[in-house]
Order: C-alpha cells, then sequence, then structure tokens
C-alpha cells in the first residue's frame, strides 16, 4: 500500500517525503521505464518527472528492499547513505505542467523482485537490438480514432483512457525519433522536419487541456496528430531489422 502521511506540503500541492521510510524508490529514465512497464501485469504507482533534458519515471517499491539494488541506468533512493527526499504530485495529478502520476498512488507498491525482473528484460532487448521495431501499426490505429475521416467523437467515459494510450505512444516514439535522428546529417531536411515534429510533440505533452469536453476533444486530436506524424518519422528513421523486438503500449 503506498502510503505519503509522513510528507510535507510545498507550493502547488506537491509533497516531499522521504525515502526509505514508508517505500524506496527506483529512478530510471523514461524510455527505459516505458519499456519496462510492459513487462509488469500489475504496477505499483509511478510518477513522472517531464523535466527536460532528463525525463524520469519514479517506481515506487517496499522500504528496505534496494540494498543490493544493481541495475544498470537506473538509481535507487532509499537514504541508505544519506537522506534522500522524493517531490510527490497531488494524487489527482494525471498530466503536465510539472511532475504528475503516471500510475495511481491508489495502485500500491510494485514488488522489487517484479521491478528488476522487468528492467533486466527491458535492458537485455535493448542490447541484442540496437534498432527498434515500433508497432505504429497499433499506435496509427489509436490515433485514427480521433482523426480520421470517418472517425466518431469518442465518448466522455472513454476519452480518458484513450488519451492515456496517445500519451504513453508519445512517451516512447518522442525519445525513439529523437535516438534516429542522431544517425542523420543535420543540415538534412528530413531531419530538420523530424526536430519540428518532435518539439510539437512535446508541447502537447506539457498542454493542460481546457475544462469543457470540447477542449479535452481537440487535445486529445492534437495528441493523436502527432502520434501519426511521429510514426511517419519513426518508420522512415528505422533500418529493417530482421526479428526486431516490437515495442508495444504502455497499459494502464
Amino acid at each position: 500500500m503506498f502510503d505519503d502521511r509522513a510528507s510535507v506540503a510545498t507550493a502547488a500541492g506537491m509533497r516531499l517525503a522521504q525515502a526509505g521510510v514508508r517505500w524506496d524508490v527506483v529512478k530510471v529514465r523514461r524510455f527505459l521505464g516505458l519499456q519496462a512497464l510492459e513487462h509488469i501485469k500489475q504496477p505499483g504507482a509511478v510518477a513522472v518527472d517531464p523535466h527536460w533534458p532528463e525525463p524520469m519515471l519514479y517506481f515506487f517499491v517496499p522500504a528496505g528492499t534496494l540494498a543490493d539494488w544493481d541495475v544498470p541506468d537506473t538509481t535507487a533512493l532509499n537514504s541508505t547513505e544519506c537522506t534522500t527526499h522524493v517531490v510527490l504530485p497531488p494524487g489527482h495529478r494525471e498530466a503536465p505542467p510539472g511532475p504528475y502520476w503516471l500510475l495511481s498512488p491508489s495502485c500500491g507498491l510494485t514488488p522489487i523482485a517484479t521491478l528488476h525482473r522487468a528492467l533486466e528484460m527491458a535492458l537485455g532487448r535493448r542490447g541484442p537490438h540496437p534498432h527498434f521495431r515500433l508497432d505504429t501499426a497499433a499506435m496509427r490505429a489509436d490515433a485514427a480514432l480521433l482523426i480520421a475521416d470517418d472517425a466518431e467523437l469518442p465518448e466522455s467515459t472513454v476519452l480518458p483512457q484513450l488519451v492515456q494510450q496517445l500519451r504513453g505512444h508519445l512517451m516512447v516514439l518522442v525519445p525513439h525519433v529523437e535516438d534516429r535522428m542522431r544517425s542523420v546529417a543535420r543540415t538534412a531536411e528530413l531531419r530538420l522536419v523530424a526536430q519540428v515534429t518532435v518539439g510539437e510533440a512535446r508541447r502537447r505533452l506539457d498542454t493542460v487541456p481546457g475544462i469543457t469536453f470540447i477542449s479535452e476533444i481537440k487535445h486529445a486530436q492534437a495528441l493523436a496528430r502527432s502520434v501519426e506524424a511521429l510514426c511517419r518519422h519513426a518508420e522512415v528513421l528505422t533500418p529493417t531489422v530482421a526479428q526486431a523486438p516490437t515495442i508495444g503500449v504502455v497499459q494502464q
């Protein structure tokens, strides 16, 4: 169970809590963390710090379980050697600006063995396959629900889940396309256009929609257009690799 009773209120509804008391935290780069989530059937609470240039995911695990943590590209926050505090977003915040919850505190804690295994699997997949093959067909299908010529407006009860799926797609697509751009000449038109598309996607990820249903629909459609555009760039920039693994959707 996630417990924040010992936290201290700060600005903008945030709370400051000491790691290693009621839970420990594993800090992971967002791209790796999203891959690890694909291997966890029932993950616990996960917070996001979206600030550039190092967007991070924070996995909350049982206290006292990180003493021998040794997973590359991750950081254990458990107050073993020094007092470490973590900023907790407001419990209701599920989108930027600022830190937010990718998975609600109500999800509890992720078992340490489960997280360790998921991260090792994600790192193992990255190692032997430097070129990922994203499931752009599935991503485009989700985007088409909002921007296809024959798309119908989703019901208000369905829209939040669809928005979370689109956001998950963008969190995978943005770093993937950025990584692939490095192999293209800086002055090449393909790279310049991709940079503009990535920048637009980041702005849309950080945008907070209005309170009306129409505003939420327009926000969702903007996310869908970025998904569609980045899928095109990913397909052009990513070489074909035999039996390359597929990156799917972050399950909510």
